[in-house]
């Protein structure tokens, strides 16, 4: 297995990993959107100069990928600079499934509610494809996620774990994150949001 960091060419194979796993982890608007939004999502997450997404491949199959924003403020306004692109791109998702519309509008609404780590460099999405059951090199992959931000100079990373996903706030306390805050969402999960130093950080 081999970790490299992900091309836009990879948006397609990374959009279908991150679909793939909703059957595990279904809970959040992202488990909602349909492939036609994940690809374009990264494909403009691939172009953005502030993303670092890290894949695991072997034999030219990329088997999981994770990725990161040394400014999660910068990169928020590109996001927004594309809405009207990636709301197009839901629109297949919301056909299939009405009720999504609410979501979505209530997400856009919600701009100005404290989910995430909003400055610095923050931790996304962490995703294995389902098929593979390789744990060792899914969080081989995350270390050199975090070997690589550490190179380009960032010195503490945030993120956030929902409560309901123990398995990975455990591994994330392990790994020498630490809890700063605990909100709840306005759908009601309860999320923790972390820091992580990366200035001694060393794989576990």
């Amino acid at each position: 297995m081999k970790y490299r960091l992900a091309k836009t060419s990879d948006a397609s194979k990374i959009a279908d990993i991150h679909y793939s796993i909703r059957a595990s982890y279904s809970v959040g608007i992202f488990s909602k959107l349909g492939k036609r939004f994940l690809r374009r999502y990264y494909k403009i997450l691939l172009n953005d100069p502030n993303s670092v997404v890290v894949c695991a491949e072997e034999n030219g199959v990329i088997h999981g990928f994770c990725s990161a924003s040394l400014d999660v403020e910068a990169q928020m306004i590109n996001l927004r600079n594309h809405k009207w692109i990636l709301a197009l791109a839901s629109f297949w998702s919301v056909i299939r499934n009405p009720l999504l519309f609410k979501d979505l509008v209530d997400r856009y609404l919600q701009g100005n509610i404290k989910i995430i780590s909003s400055k610095g460099a923050r931790s996304e999405y962490w995703a294995w494809s389902p098929s593979n059951l390789d744990s060792f090199s899914s969080v081989e992959m995350y270390n050199a996620k975090l070997n690589i931000l550490k190179a380009l100079g960032v010195k503490e990373l945030y993120g956030e774990v929902d409560l309901i996903n123990k398995r990975i706030l455990r591994f994330q306390l392990a790994n020498g994150s630490e809890i700063i805050e605990k909100l709840i969402l306005p759908d009601g999960r309860e999320r923790a949001l972390l820091r992580t130093p990366l200035v001694d950080w060393k794989t576990i």
